[in-house]
């Protein structure tokens, strides 16, 4: 334990000596670990990529800002989203500088084969998570930031819900249903009592599912699956990127979470605004593939207690 409060203080004073000349705070990685894959807006063949198009890309950019546009504003901050459409890296990003809080998102992400509207407003949200998303956060060197799982989870939770909240999810669900995972809709239909409650919690298991796929595709595994969850327990709660099946674990965990989207999440108490095996949630909770209570709330104490 010693050990660890004297490595985590010697990178606050690392990260406060570097940030102090750049009064800039980024993350290391975006939404996926660093890639080789670059799609740009026509390939050499002159073909169209598949994914969203770049109205959709902005229709989803327009409406994330409309509504955490203000909400950060309140917090103090300037929530600015960087449109790179014509930039194929495939990945997102979010960072800080200053008041200004920023989120990097690419066309190359956009236009991957698996990704629709839907799933790039999952990306957004696990952006605009890591600023707004609560704890458990990174720690020391970008304790503004809420860590890889809990992006996730505030994503599926609140930012979906929010976004989404005034489409007709109803229609969605008719027009998708095709597409619609049967498991995920029997399980969103018997959490939720109401049609719309159950359309938006539908519509985002399958935004989570696509992104899920994403990664899968990026490793070259087998694509998750919501029947077989994540089965692994940390000792330890993990802040770096999850494997692809516990990514979709958790965003369906979000969307089967019966908390609120008004009811904030706490940037040091991981269980305010979220479900809890402790609070006699059994469903909606967060899994234990990547996030341990008890570290934790352990490492949160240890981190009030060193900045006191």
């Amino acid at each position: 334990m010693i050990s660890k409060l004297i490595t985590g203080a010697f990178l606050a004073v690392l990260g406060s000596a570097t940030l102090g000349l750049t009064h800039s705070h980024d993350l290391c990685e975006g939404i996926v670990p660093e890639n080789d894959q670059y799609i740009p807006v026509f390939s050499l063949f002159n073909e169209v990529p598949t994914g969203t198009t770049e109205a959709e890309f902005n229709k989803v950019i327009d409406r994330a800002y409309e509504v955490y546009g203000p909400i950060i504003e309140e917090m103090g901050g300037t929530l600015k989203i960087n449109r790179k459409w014509t930039d194929g890296t495939v990945n997102a990003n979010a960072s800080r500088q200053g008041s200004t809080w920023l989120v990097n998102m690419y066309g190359g992400l956009a236009r991957h084969h698996t990704i629709t509207a839907d799933s790039f407003a999952m990306v957004l949200c696990h952006e605009i998570g890591h600023h707004l998303g609560g704890a458990p956060k990174y720690g020391w060197f970008n304790g503004w930031a809420s860590n890889e799982g809990q992006a996730d989870y505030f994503a599926g939770l609140k930012c979906m819900r929010k976004v989404f909240k005034n489409e007709d999810n109803i229609r969605y669900v008719e027009e998708k249903s095709a597409k619609i995972n049967p498991f995920a809709k029997v399980t969103c239909d018997s959490i939720y009592n109401t049609l719309e409650d159950q359309a938006l919690c539908i519509r985002t298991s399958m935004a989570g599912q696509e992104l899920a796929n994403l990664f899968a595709d990026l490793r070259k595994i087998d694509l998750p699956d919501f029947q077989t969850p994540d089965a692994g327990e940390v000792a330890d709660t993990n802040d770096r990127h999850p494997a692809a099946q516990c990514r979709l674990d958790t965003y369906f965990a979000g969307a089967l979470c019966t908390k609120d989207h008004r009811d904030d999440v706490s940037q040091s108490d991981a269980t305010v605004g979220t479900c809890n095996r402790r609070d006699g949630f059994d469903t909606g909770v967060r899994s234990r593939c990547w996030y341990n209570p008890d570290s934790t709330a352990a490492q949160t104490q240890n981190d009030l207690a060193f900045m006191n």
